[in-house]
C-alpha cells in the first residue's frame, strides 16, 4: 500500500508541475510573440518609409499625386514611418537584450524534474 501512495504523490505532483511548465511556457512564449511583433512591425515601416523616400528622392511623387498625396504630405508620412519604425526596431531589440533568462533557465529546470518524477512514478508503477 506504501507504494501507491507514492503514485499518488507522484501523480500530485506531476499535475502540478505540468500546470506551472504550462503557465510559464505560456509567459515565455507571450515575451516572444511581443518581441517579434515589434521587430516584424518595425521592420515592415522602415521599408515602407525607405520606399517613400525612395520616390521623394527620385522625383516619383507625380504617382502619389495621383492618391492626392503631396510632396509635403510624403514628406510627412515618411518621417512618421521612419520615427515609428525607428521606435519599434529599439523596443524590439531593447526586449531582446533585456529578456528573462532566469524564467527560460527555471522552466528547463522544471522540465527535467517533470521527467525525472515520470520516472520515478514509472518505477514506483512497475514495483507494485
Amino acid at each position: 500500500m506504501p507504494d501507491s501512495d507514492n503514485v499518488e504523490s507522484l501523480d500530485a505532483q506531476l499535475e502540478n508541475l505540468r500546470s506551472s511548465i504550462s503557465d510559464l511556457g505560456y509567459r515565455v512564449d507571450s515575451d516572444k510573440t511581443k518581441t517579434a511583433a515589434a521587430l516584424g512591425a518595425g521592420v515592415f515601416l522602415l521599408f515602407l518609409a525607405a520606399g517613400a523616400a525612395y520616390d521623394l528622392v527620385a522625383g516619383k511623387g507625380g504617382v502619389w499625386l495621383i492618391l492626392g498625396v503631396t510632396r509635403e504630405t510624403l514628406v510627412w508620412i515618411a518621417s512618421g514611418l521612419g520615427v515609428s519604425a525607428t521606435i519599434l526596431l529599439i523596443l524590439g531589440f531593447r526586449r531582446v537584450r533585456l529578456s528573462d533568462t532566469g524564467v527560460r533557465a527555471k522552466l528547463d529546470l522544471m522540465e527535467r524534474e517533470y521527467a525525472e518524477l515520470i520516472e520515478r512514478r514509472n518505477g514506483a508503477r512497475s514495483r507494485s
